[in-house]
């Protein structure tokens, strides 16, 4: 419809009430009441920071696309107070929930996985259906890269699409490094961090690169909690949750060596130290921590070299770190 039909001297366009207007108006009349405000009858108030943001509707139109919704306007809200409050869900989320039901919506914003999934979590919640099948089929037809892997995975569990979780996991395994470069240290979360490490294959070059790319992330934990004002967490306090999950008995001796005098008593106790490099240099030596795994997960990595050689006078030269 073009816009010169519009006389935007009046408080509604010309074409409502005209006998040429067809059924394909309606979503433009509907999305002309909700932006105009015209005989709403019902508020939402909708939580936002410290404060809260109004949102009128019309209960009707509501009504006819979400039975909770519904069942808000006609039996939970009273009919002296037609206002109603929301705070599970974000204003933009719930604005773009809105205009879909108005017919207002832009396809524009489905482009953002990260807005995406708040829209389809407040369409389930809202029994919205024809929107959370329209989130889905996004998701559904969405290619994972090294930027949006981690939220597309979150949302292929969520959905319960194995296609798009396998998808995922693919770009994982062989682009690892590359993934977590994109994301940055400062923006990998621990629940990120876990699902690397509970990968089959990796695209590191070996355990001892990748577990000090974990120790990078645990120092970078570290400065980052250290400002908040009840910070009380330690370098192995942080780092105790996924220490089951690195294969250091896949270590050489002088790897291992090198990661425990760069970090020492912060990594492990002296004891634990010795008893896991004693173990790498005679199997079954000595009894292993708790959470060392006395079979470690095997994990494949870039460019692996199964030939790799431990040479005696390396183990006893480094056996002196522990003496």
């Amino acid at each position: 419809m073009d816009s010169s039909e519009y006389d935007r001297t009046d408080s509604i366009p010309l074409f409502i009430g005209n006998q040429e207007c067809s059924i394909g108006d309606i979503h433009e009349i509907f999305a002309y009441f909700l932006e105009k405000k015209i005989n709403t009858d019902i508020l939402f108030r909708v939580k936002c920071g410290d404060g809260w943001i109004d949102f009128s509707a019309h209960k009707l139109i509501l009504s006819m696309w979400s039975p909770v919704l519904a069942d808000m306007c006609y039996k939970t809200c009273k009919e002296s107070d037609d206002t109603i409050i929301v705070e599970d869900i974000l204003p933009t989320t719930f604005d773009a929930m809105l205009k879909f039901m108005y017919g207002s919506f832009s396809d524009r914003q489905l482009k953002d996985f990260s807005f995406l999934l708040k829209l389809y979590k407040a369409a389930s919640a809202y029994e919205i259906k024809e929107l959370k099948d329209l989130c889905k089929e996004k998701f559904f037809c969405s290619t994972p890269n090294k930027s949006n892997v981690f939220m597309l995975l979150d949302a292929a569990k969520l959905l319960e699409c194995d296609s798009l979780i396998q998808r995922c996991y693919k770009i994982l395994q062989v682009k690892t490094a590359e993934v977590l470069a994109a994301h940055e240290l400062c923006n990998i979360t621990p629940v990120m961090l876990m699902t690397i490490l509970e990968l089959p294959r990796v695209s590191f070059t070996s355990e001892y690169e990748l577990i000090s790319w974990v120790l990078a992330w645990v120092k970078n934990e570290l400065l980052k909690d250290s400002s908040q004002q009840d910070y009380k967490k330690t370098f192995n306090g942080i780092l105790v949750d996924f220490l089951p999950y690195l294969n250091f008995l896949n270590l050489s001796a002088e790897e291992f060596a090198k990661l425990y005098q760069n970090r020492k008593s912060d990594l492990m106790s002296e004891q634990e130290g010795f008893s896991i490099f004693m173990n790498i240099a005679i199997p079954g030596s000595h009894s292993l921590p708790s959470w060392c795994p006395g079979t470690p997960k095997q994990r494949e990595y870039r460019n692996q070299n199964s030939d790799s050689l431990r040479s005696l006078d390396s183990l006893s030269n480094h056996s002196l770190l522990f003496t």
